[in-house]
């Protein structure tokens, strides 16, 4: 068994994306809200891991702790 990519493959950013072309994939990349990097060759670059959380099938992110001002104010 191979460990999946770290990265979208381009196949799959033109399949979530719907287009071949780099600069219509960062544009569609762009107006969804999507965090990418673009490589030497201009083309964008989507972690497995955040493409999985942004489509909801993702592991929910771990919570934090965050302590109750209200009790430490007798609240």
């Amino acid at each position: 068994m191979t460990p999946e990519p770290l990265f979208l493959t381009a196949d799959e950013i033109a399949t979530l994306t719907g287009f071949r072309l780099p600069s219509r994939q960062v544009k569609w990349l762009s107006l969804k809200g999507w965090r990418f990097e673009l490589n030497g060759n201009r083309q964008p670059i989507i972690a497995r891991k955040y493409a999985e959380k942004m489509l909801g099938c993702g592991l929910p992110e771990e919570r934090t702790f965050r302590p109750n001002f209200a009790a430490m104010q007798g609240a």
